[in-house]
């Protein structure tokens, strides 16, 4: 999905989200997407180029399917560390991308630079619904692919503020974050990495959902969105009472 930097709907209601507690909202898991599993780490305090040691353990790098009134919502999640369950509800806050995801535990919000990266990769990779798209390949490898590049912006040391460079600094074998890919996953994941900024920077309408109990998410929205008409519909109704 190519899209350029916009301004709409959409990206006002999210603006609207981030500062009313109208934007909280229940969301009940219903689990897995597509996926597959691979190997990953995290040490929070390693450099971006560090070669040290990290322990792996075999996680689903997946897509997250939610209900949220009534309606099918797919997201990634924010966090390595962290869970849900599927069947349970969980209470979120609808943020900027910037914002999310909160801390404790690590990473902490991403700031600008990292929402700037994964605003490009979801503008190129994830379709309207939020999905990677055919494109990149099978299903369950191009979830996995993204879930890790995902992860790797959000999680990675990357010591410094300037995009161009940051996207220098993305690899999933050194530094804080590592994901043992293989296959036709880290085939897609070295693509998706080399796209990254090409032609300039391209943008999304997207948001996060924290949460100070649950994993932290982060998805496409469409424009305009459900989670979004809530905080205008909480704009106005407050406008209605002055």
């Amino acid at each position: 999905m190519n899209r350029p930097l916009m301004l709409g709907i959409g990206a006002a209601a999210i603006g609207l989200a981030a500062a009313s507690s109208s934007a909280s909202f229940t969301a009940n898991y219903l689990g897995y997407g597509e996926f597959e599993s691979h190997g990953i780490g995290y040490s929070t305090a390693l450099a971006w180029n560090s070669n040290a040691a990290v322990s792996m353990f075999n996680l689903k790098l997946a897509e997250h399917k939610w209900d949220v009134q009534g309606e099918t919502v797919y997201t990634w999640c924010a966090q390595v560390y962290q869970g849900v369950t599927a069947g349970s509800s969980y209470i979120y806050t609808a943020v900027a991308l910037e914002l999310a995801p909160q801390t404790p535990p690590a990473p902490g919000p991403m700031g600008a630079t990292k929402a700037l990266l994964l605003r490009d990769a979801m503008s190129r990779w994830l379709g309207a619904d939020g999905r990677v798209i055919g494109l990149a390949g099978s299903a369950p490898a191009s979830s996995a692919a993204f879930c890790a590049l995902a992860w790797e912006i959000i999680h990675e040391n990357l010591g410094t503020h300037e995009a161009d460079i940051a996207r220098t600094r993305i690899s999933a074998t050194a530094g804080a974050f590592r994901a043992g890919l293989t296959g036709e996953a880290a085939t897609i994941f070295a693509t998706m990495v080399a796209s990254l900024g090409q032609g300039g920077y391209q943008s999304v309408d997207a948001e996060g959902w924290n949460s100070p109990t649950a994993q932290d998410q982060f998805r496409v929205v469409p424009a305009p969105g459900p989670l979004a008409l809530l905080a205008v519909a909480g704009f106005a109704a407050r406008r209605r009472k002055r």
